[in-house]
């Protein structure tokens, strides 16, 4: 299933210019199946998403959230808790919690603000990170696969779409036909299995 992990709405996102319902229009007309909402600190609420599932079904629609903590960006799947959307997260106890939730935790778009990742990957491993979207430095997608394949991780290809025209560059092709959050989980973590021995596609 083609699903981009990384997209944000206007209203949850204020650095975004277009709105949830168009970010899924866009996405379909680009032949995509599903997308995440990762907003900054901000969880979609339920019934908005509600509302969206039901007005685009087919269409996959799942939560998600992007965090700042240590300098990098997190994105954090699968998991509807109010808690995330605190705003003083260090990553080793986000790192926690998602844990500790059962959630799934990626490294957003790393090298695009510094020349280093500051979070200390080996103690701390994610799931995954971003080896490709509009905000990954492409300079930098050689290293970016070292510290995948050093550390395990899976290799994300999403736009991280602020707006219309970033969607539909790049996406992962997950197994199975998630429909629901869970699924997705379960879906993703079939994919850290074996993805960050794969190519994304281009």
């Amino acid at each position: 299933m083609r699903v981009d992990l990384h997209v944000h709405d206007r209203d949850r996102s204020p650095c975004a210019t277009d709105t949830d319902e168009s970010q899924v229009r866009t996405a379909i007309a680009a032949g995509l199946e599903g997308l995440a909402f990762t907003n900054h600190f901000r969880l979609v609420p339920d019934a908005r998403l509600a509302e969206l599932r039901r007005d685009f079904s087919p269409f996959r629609i799942f939560s998600g959230i992007e965090i700042t903590a240590d300098q990098e960006d997190w994105l954090v799947l699968g998991l509807r808790e109010g808690r995330l959307e605190r705003r003083d997260w260090d990553y080793p106890s986000l790192w926690r919690f998602v844990r500790d939730q059962g959630g799934f935790i990626a490294l957003a778009h790393p090298f695009r603000w510094a020349s280093c990742i500051h979070a200390d990957l080996g103690i701390y491993p994610p799931d995954a990170i971003e080896v490709r979207s509009n905000n990954t430095p492409p300079a930098r997608e050689s290293e970016i696969r070292s510290q995948a394949e050093r550390y395990g991780l899976a290799l994300l290809c999403d736009s991280d779409a602020h707006s219309n025209g970033m969607i539909g560059k790049y996406w992962n092709d997950l197994p199975g036909a998630p429909q629901t959050d869970d699924e997705l989980l379960d879906s993703l973590r079939q994919f850290a299995r074996i993805a960050h021995q794969a190519t994304p596609a281009d």
